[in-house]
């Protein structure tokens, strides 16, 4: 069974190539020659091995047009979005990823949310993105509902929520569902709203708890966050040695700010204590692995 399927592979690949070698371009017989499985791989070539994606697009739309695809779906949608082989057009983006997500392709649900949210392609429209972002809460997507909540406790820290109460009850019950799923980014929001009572009820204890979290599990913003709080010791008893070692895991991790706080550390440290955040860093690493 498995030579039949390495069979059958090769036979696809092969009828995109012609005879010299090179792929075929698109005539109006392309479609009673190429199946739409041989026409979305030429498309492919076209955009990975040639980078001609006006050829491309040509290959994608004839599947695309089909409606059956959601890979050709997106892709029209990433041509207009780009302006790639056609004039950008933001409509035209949204309108094709809006029937890739119908087809089955559910990642371009907040790709069309962060479009209408941004504003730059299309319209800024809160109330349609919103509708995207509960889209994908609705179909269970963790990424959704860290998105959301991200959104929200944007809205938190502004001045035009009326009712704080409500939206930082709604923010904290979507970050912590996508904390529970694996989303430990989540705890980049959850963290500030219990430290600083952003929306929530402030409770510090639950905050720092949030942030060691954060950091334990190799996010650098955490990781830069907790470093100053140890280096700052007012939420926490002060620990040079342990701050050190979280500023260099952040900066390592890209965060700019823990590593002028590193510098800054290892400058207070003597010869034994920068020797004891090494270790201790190297220590955490190994349990990573």
């Amino acid at each position: 069974m498995r030579c039949l399927l390495l069979v059958l592979s090769f036979l696809l690949v092969a009828a995109s190539v012609q005879a010299d070698g090179s792929l075929p371009r698109w005539d109006d017989q392309a479609e009673q020659r190429f199946d739409a499985d041989q026409r979305e791989r030429i498309g492919r070539s076209y955009v990975e091995d040639v980078q001609d994606h006006a050829e491309a697009m040509r290959w994608y739309r004839s599947v695309a047009e089909e409606g059956e695809s959601p890979t050709a779906l997106a892709y029209m949608g990433w041509f207009h979005e780009h302006g790639l082989g056609v004039s950008q057009d933001g409509d035209k983006a949204v309108t094709w990823y809006e029937r890739a997500v119908d087809a089955g392709a559910e990642r371009y649900i907040l790709h069309l949310a962060w479009l209408h949210m941004d504003g730059q392609l299309v319209p800024r429209d809160r109330d349609v993105a919103e509708g995207w972002f509960r889209k994908g809460v609705e179909r269970d997507m963790p990424e959704a509902r860290l998105a959301y909540g991200s959104v929200l406790y944007a809205d938190l820290l502004g001045s035009g929520v009326d009712d704080r109460a409500a939206t930082g009850a709604r923010a904290e019950r979507l970050l912590l569902a996508a904390l529970k799923d694996g989303k430990f980014a989540a705890t980049r929001f959850l963290a500030r709203m219990y430290l600083d009572g952003t929306g929530v009820e402030q409770d510090v204890e639950r905050g720092l708890n949030t942030v060691r979290l954060g950091a334990e599990v190799g996010d650098a913003a955490m990781q830069g966050l907790l470093a100053n709080i140890l280096a700052e010791g007012r939420l926490l008893e002060q620990d040079l040695v342990t701050a050190n070692m979280w500023a260099t895991l952040a900066a390592a991790g890209g965060e700019e700010q823990a590593d002028s706080l590193r510098r800054s550390l290892d400058s207070r440290l003597d010869e034994e204590q920068r020797r004891q955040s090494r270790c201790a860093g190297r220590r955490w690493a190994e349990k990573q692995q």
